[in-house]
């Protein structure tokens, strides 16, 4: 682990908050923790309406955050294995044990599996959960450049860690997860027709 991965994991188990490349834009992150997230949306000046997603290091962790069938994840499972790690947002009906602990309102949950390393390596060794949404000022564009990054973020993070090499630049796709079936809620670099080849197999 190197000097900075260590640092801003230290940072994270302590409650803080911290921005870092993921490998669409730049991220902002903190543990399941109320008071972290609640730190996330005052820096960002977010809506609490607007929700925050759950990246994770590997499929396992899914069903500490997700409540649904065994047949449904089993029916998505080859557009799990298709497209993660990478850019593939789904949402999911939530654990609320797991939910509880930062948003006792948040009923579904975003999840994905970043590809870029520097996400990755610190959600591993911080426990394989990260609460993340884009570092950026609510209504402003997000940022594949760290010299671009608001400079009231930058204040207010407990900590940056910079990586501008493999940024797509292009936020991930968005899919809802339902009784089964699913629905796009936005478009990214995977299409939703890639999305239902997949799923058939």
């Amino acid at each position: 682990m190197n000097n900075e991965i260590k640092k801003v994991t230290e940072i994270l188990l302590e409650g803080g908050v911290a921005v870092f490349p993921t490998d669409t834009v730049y991220g902002i992150g903190a543990l399941p923790r109320e008071k972290s997230v609640i730190k996330i949306y005052e820096i960002k000046k977010r809506d609490f309406s607007k929700k925050i997603i759950a990246l994770i290091e590997d499929i396992s962790m899914l069903n500490r955050i997700i409540n649904e069938t065994p047949e449904n994840i089993e029916k998505i499972s080859p557009v799990l294995k298709k497209f993660w790690p990478g850019e593939l947002t789904v949402i999911f009906k939530a654990n609320t044990e797991f939910t509880g602990k930062f948003d006792r309102e948040l009923e579904t949950i975003g999840v994905r599996i970043p590809k870029n390393e520097t996400a990755l390596s610190i959600i591993k060794n911080t426990g394989g959960i990260l609460l993340t949404t884009s570092a950026n000022i609510s209504g402003e564009e997000a940022v594949t450049e760290l010299d671009k990054l608001s400079k009231e973020i930058r204040e207010k993070a407990d900590y940056v860690i910079g990586d501008d090499s493999k940024l797509t630049g292009k936020p991930s796709t968005i899919i809802k997860y339902e009784n089964g079936n699913i629905e796009l809620l936005r478009k990214g670099n995977i299409s939703s027709e890639d999305i239902k080849k997949a799923m058939k197999g």
